[in-house]
């Protein structure tokens, strides 16, 4: 009766080693690998950036994704991509330049114009990559961080973080934040770089309903290059 019970109890050790497996004990603190991540986002001239979302509510100006390049910088952090945005009712892809404050935008045209980002509703993209102010910003306060499980990005393991980020933070870097005092926030951060891979941001965007963003970051270093559009 005992070796009938015991060999009972084999299958169910198993599957709760296996549960325990699905946790991480060995990721790095939360304070340490968000301190690490904000440090080589700093420290890297370059990072290629994918932004999507579930979309903009109806009648509301914003963006539902963005792709492209920026250049990590305190003083004239940039942005060149292309950008998928709502404007006065207009679904299109546009390519913005973005240098410091400066905006360019391609809309239905050939040519690089002049627009202010904050009259569209949408946030300038180069702020993103303003060291003290961007992305860096919204990982140093994070509050609350708990390490979660370890996820898979293609090839890429990436270890688990979620926390919280006062709205002040989000509304400075996306332009909105009309709902709530605080926004959820997940990231993804590649264990052995120390690197940020993905953050998903959501909360109450528009005053209407929760909104998720999802920020990729890759290419940490590569070479690019921006420059202001000729007149």
């Amino acid at each position: 009766m005992l070796r009938r019970t015991a060999l009972a109890l084999v299958p169910l050790a198993v599957v709760a080693g296996a549960a325990g497996c699905s946790r991480t004990p060995d990721a790095a603190p939360p304070d340490q690998a968000l301190s690490t991540a904000k440090q080589r986002l700093d420290e890297a001239s370059t990072v290629h950036v994918e932004l999507t979302s579930q979309g903009v509510p109806k009648g509301k100006n914003g963006v539902t994704a963005a792709k492209g390049d920026g250049i990590v910088s305190a003083t004239q952090p940039k942005f060149e991509g292309e950008v998928t945005a709502t404007i006065q009712g207009n679904n299109g892809a546009v390519r913005i330049i973005a240098i410091g404050e400066k905006t360019w935008m391609s809309f239905f045209t050939k040519d690089f114009n002049p627009v202010d980002m904050a009259d569209l509703g949408a946030p300038n993209p180069a702020e993103f990559f303003r060291t003290g102010s961007g992305v860096d910003q919204i990982l140093e306060h994070t509050e609350v961080a708990t390490a979660g499980e370890k996820t898979r990005d293609g090839d890429t393991v990436l270890q688990e973080y979620t926390g919280t980020v006062p709205k002040a933070d989000i509304e400075r870097l996306f332009g909105l934040a009309e709902g709530g005092d605080t926004f959820d926030v997940t990231y993804g951060i590649e264990p052995d770089s120390g690197e940020l891979r993905q953050v998903e941001i959501t909360g109450d965007f528009y005053k209407e309903s929760e909104t998720p963003y999802t920020l990729e970051l890759s290419d940490y270093g590569k070479d690019v290059e921006s420059t202001k559009p000729s007149s």
